[in-house]
């Protein structure tokens, strides 16, 4: 990457931050150190731990037959039937909210549950919401974001989209499984063929795999596990190339940057990072594998102009670069950025790289692999390496890291695949932030110490407070 100080955008802006500087806040909230969580059902027992792979466990229930996990809550059928669910930290109290209940599935501030009697029922909101009744004879149950899925009992997989009183969208029939993602909707069909589609309701199947006994979406990536116990990974479009993960596995699950497995013998694997990041074991016996990014503080996952303007100021908020969020929150979230020290190191350099401008270029430069995009992609290699991971011709096609289409994607890639920069942001190490980014330190010596100036800004933003440790010299 090189640097865009002299892009326009960037000139004349928010200065540097002074030991007795006020620093805008966002309703306080304890910092999570890596902003994941990883649960197992092992023996009825419903066990987490939230941050590092290698976090203790925390036994939360017993007497389960079936968890859920998703941002900060976690939810748990015991065995007579009951749903539990608690929200907030680990030692959350729990409250039941339904009885008679064979399946459940959470997302984000929305609850459904598959009742005994084939009926399924969702709730948005508190724990103590009201429930919507939505269908019946239904087989399976899945909510994501907006949308709720459901498999009726004779293979007819319907999707809606938005309040919970939406209509109902058939989607395809003769399935088995079905996945769902905020913009995806997946579904094994009875010949064991997956199928997945991107985008409105209305958009067209493309067939993935054969072969097929477990599906998963999260983000851009897509999860299979097949018939011989293969457990492959794609990541970009639907038309991404599969990536052999694992055999032996009779479970695949996605969240954020992590990976997991849950192998036949009953063994737990989570991976962080790319897809050639490696394993590690987590736990032995499991019979269910779980895995969430937690809610990160300070306006929920998504990243708004309200958040760049109070953070940067308003010179930030331009039509440009409100068309250029979407994409950002998606590949954000696809790609693990949702914590606080997260987000804070993510923004604080995309500032200083294209000012949030998605299709800013390297101001003053005609080099044909100039800097481009969010990141400031630049090098005939970032450009060779991005185009293989992504399938897409960026050599020849270098105007495509500043579209609307790549500029985000290949900021995730950059970050977490090109680098693994989520871990240095976890440390509150902005200067081991900068020197993955590798912008040039000849131009500006002051530029790290901006750098981690803007990065505090946006800590204290989404954090609440700024925690002491932050290492701000590039290294």
């Amino acid at each position: 990457m090189t640097a865009l100080c002299s892009v326009v955008v960037l000139t004349a802006l928010t200065g540097v931050v002074t030991g007795g500087a006020a620093l805008p806040t966002a309703a306080a909230a304890p910092l999570a150190a890596a902003g994941h969580r990883i649960g197992v059902l092992r023996d009825g027992a419903v066990k987490v731990k939230e941050g590092g792979l290698d976090a203790g466990w925390t036994v939360q229930e017993r007497g389960a037959t079936k968890f859920q996990i998703d941002g900060d809550r976690i939810g748990a059928l015991l065995s007579d039937g009951r749903l539990e669910v608690k929200a907030g930290g680990l030692d959350a109290p729990w409250v039941v909210v339904e009885d008679h209940v064979a399946d459940f599935s959470l997302s984000g501030t929305r609850i459904g549950a598959l009742r005994t009697d084939g009926t399924a029922e969702v709730k948005d909101g508190g724990l103590d919401a009201t429930w919507t009744p939505e269908d019946d004879h239904i087989r399976q149950l899945a909510v994501a974001g907006a949308r709720i899925a459901v498999l009726r009992e004779n293979g007819d997989l319907k999707v809606k989209d938005g309040a919970l009183d939406s209509q109902w969208v058939l989607q395809e029939d003769h399935v088995v499984q079905i996945a769902l993602s905020e913009d995806r909707i997946g579904a094994v069909r009875d010949t064991g063929r997956a199928e997945v589609k991107e985008g409105g309701l209305d958009t067209p199947w493309a067939q993935e795999e054969d072969n097929v006994t477990q599906l998963a979406l999260w983000g851009r990536r897509i999860g299979a596990v097949r018939t011989d116990g293969t457990a492959e990974v794609k990541e970009g479009g639907l038309d991404a190339p599969w990536v052999v993960e694992d055999l032996g596995t009779k479970q695949i699950v996605l969240a954020g940057d992590r990976i997991g497995t849950l192998h036949g013998d009953g063994t737990a694997y989570v991976k962080e990072g790319g897809l050639d990041a490696r394993w590690q074991l987590e736990d032995d016996t499991v019979t269910t594998l779980r895995l969430a990014s937690a809610t990160p503080s300070g306006g929920g996952s998504q990243v708004s102009m309200a958040d760049i303007a109070a953070i940067y100021g308003n010179a930030y908020a331009t039509d440009i670069v409100r068309a250029g969020l979407p994409s950002l929150n998606t590949e954000m979230a696809a790609g693990g950025i949702t914590t606080p020290a997260r987000k804070a190191a993510f923004l604080a350099t995309l500032k200083h790289e294209s000012g949030f401008v998605y299709s800013a270029g390297e101001a003053g430069q005609t080099a044909q692999y100039r800097g481009r995009g969010f990141i400031q992609i630049t090098g005939s290699a970032n450009y060779g390496s991005a185009g293989r991971y992504f399938g897409h011709d960026f050599l020849n096609s270098p105007g495509d890291a500043a579209s609307l289409q790549w500029s985000a994607p290949l900021a995730r890639w950059y970050w977490t695949v090109a680098r693994n920069i989520n871990p240095m942001a976890d440390r509150l190490d902005m200067g081991a932030v900068d020197g993955a980014i590798g912008y040039s330190t000849s131009l500006d010596p002051g530029e790290a110490q901006r750098r981690c100036d803007d990065f505090k800004k946006a800590l204290a933003y989404y954090n609440g407070s700024l925690p002491g440790g932050i290492r701000c010299d590039r290294h």
